[in-house]
């Protein structure tokens, strides 16, 4: 099921990055990392305070759609009545914390444009949650396409419009510069996602919605509770190495690491996209040998799709860096850390699936909150320029990822030693034999760039790749994938797929 869905999903994915970069591209290179620095740090302060956004209600209500436990209409009715009230409170707790700031305690931003900034993305941010309405049915239904479309469009829309704004500040069309690029991107957000929701509303036609039940939201409590201390403290630690290096650093490194975020982020999207099935197949799992082997085999399908761009990040993350501006070269190494974070957090998704299709979810919540904890102690300790006079654990913008890394490196231990126990599950060290795969493109890539410098996208891609391709023959000669799985998956790409999958959903 997951051969026949998630390529859909995948080459949607492989569309969304493909804008995204060339959207930030043309932001970053021709309006500047200031302006995308200014619109990062609002998103992030937003986030902050979205403490009530998700509170583990979305996974609960993933849960009993999958498990057809209750009615339809009493589900959808019931969490759009939850995640409506979330969102209300978040927008209000964001305007009081505003007032405050600004009118009670006088303070203020580095800019104001930070302000109105804030303001015009409460709009994004209202229907961002409320599209996981449409979003989870469409994921506890599996149908791949429905998913993909909206995202696509969104994607699409937003970033040819960064393009335009891009190009309107490269030619420098009378104007340009009246209003801040960074109020202008915040109005493109919340159109986009306004847009987002509509089309994800329309494509769930005729859709099924009863009355709230008091009986189901507690039955919804009950399995989101654990996860809920998990979702506040991750709507901080999420946001605030962002919110930190604005407030120590200024608005150009957090473009800067807002940046280097975005480019490593498809690693973790792409592992989601691929897992986005995964607790509804365990859920339908009666046999405990199989699934304990589809855990295994789910972690080991999900590194041999994105190790490769792991090791391409790594090793020619400075090019990858000068591919979007020569600004960003000097907060290259920030790519090691968030690369491998965003790989742990993609193989650990297997095991946080399986947890959450036994009902574990509270150890799930335990794990993610003992994690998110460390990375707000790490982010406080190593992004000020000191801390109480001590200087010397101090990396500056590098330690929001460190801080990262060594959040998500616990939970990749503790996430394998809670299901291990759970399930009587022995160590499975088979993903170790991707090492093999990986350290001949390493090897290559290291080879190739010690002779020839690959700034140019010319040379970067064909380099890239090349060392791809080199993984995926390791691979198959090791038996890690085959040849003809390789084609096939290539083959289920065909974006006109979609027209024959969208009418068979």
């Amino acid at each position: 099921m997951i051969a026949k869905k998630s390529p859909l999903l995948i080459f949607g994915q492989i569309i969304n990055s493909l804008f995204g970069y060339i959207g930030l591209f043309f932001i970053i290179r021709f309006v500047g990392l200031e302006a995308w620095g200014f619109l990062s740090f609002s998103l992030a302060f937003i986030g902050v305070l979205s403490i009530v956004g998700d509170l583990g209600y979305g996974t609960a209500h993933l849960r009993f759609l999958s498990s057809g436990e209750y009615e339809e209409g009493q589900c959808n009715g019931t969490f759009l009545t939850v995640r409506a009230v979330q969102t209300f409170i978040t927008v209000s707790i964001v305007l009081l914390s505003l007032f405050v700031w600004l009118d009670v305690l006088h303070r203020g931003f580095q800019s104001n444009v930070e302000i109105y900034t804030i303001i015009l993305l409460l709009p994004y941010f209202f229907f961002n949650r409320l599209k996981d309405v449409p979003n989870i049915y469409f994921n506890s239904k599996m149908k791949s396409a429905r998913m993909s479309i909206p995202q696509i469009t969104e994607a699409i829309v937003r970033n040819s419009l960064f393009i335009i704004l891009g190009a309107v500040y490269f030619l420098k069309i009378p104007g340009y510069n009246t209003v801040s690029a960074a109020v202008i991107m915040a109005i493109i957000y919340s159109f986009s996602y306004f847009l987002y929701f509509i089309i994800s509303f329309m494509f769930g036609r005729p859709w099924k919605f009863s009355r709230p039940s008091m009986k189901l939201f507690r039955a919804y409590t009950k399995i989101a509770y654990p996860l809920a201390l998990a979702s506040i403290i991750g709507s901080v630690s999420g946001n605030i190495d962002k919110v930190l290096i604005e407030f120590y650093w200024h608005a150009v490194a957090t473009g800067a690491f807002a940046s280097l975020q975005k480019i490593t982020g498809p690693i973790t999207t792409f592992a989601g996209t691929i897992s986005v099935f995964f607790i509804p197949l365990l859920m339908r799992s009666s046999d405990h040998e199989k699934f304990k082997g589809d855990v295994s085999s789910f972690e080991r399908i999900i590194s041999l799709f994105i190790l490769p761009a792991v090791i391409i990040f790594i090793e020619l993350r400075v090019y990858v860096a000068n591919l979007w501006s020569a600004s960003l070269i000097p907060y290259s190494d920030i790519l090691i850390f968030l690369s491998i974070s965003a790989y742990l957090v993609a193989i650990n998704a297997a095991y946080s699936s399986s947890l959450v299709a036994r009902g574990l979810t509270r150890r799930i919540g335990e794990i993610t909150v003992i994690a998110l904890i460390i990375n707000i102690i790490f982010d406080l300790l190593l992004i000020p320029p000191s801390v109480f006079g001590i200087t010397f654990l101090s990396l500056g913008v590098l330690g929001g990822a460190v801080s990262t890394f060594l959040a998500m490196l616990f939970e990749t231990v503790a996430y394998r030693l809670i299901v291990m126990r759970a399930e009587s599950m022995k160590p499975n060290i088979t993903i170790f034999y991707q090492l093999l795969p990986a350290s001949a493109q390493f090897i290559f890539l290291y080879g190739v760039t010690y002779y020839i410098p690959v700034y140019r996208i010319i040379l970067f891609l064909p380099v890239a790749a090349a060392s791809i391709v080199i993984f995926l023959a390791f691979a198959i000669l090791i038996r890690q994938i085959t040849l003809r799985q390789v084609i096939e998956f290539i083959k289920a790409l065909n974006p006109f797929s979609f027209k024959k999958t969208f009418r068979n959903e």
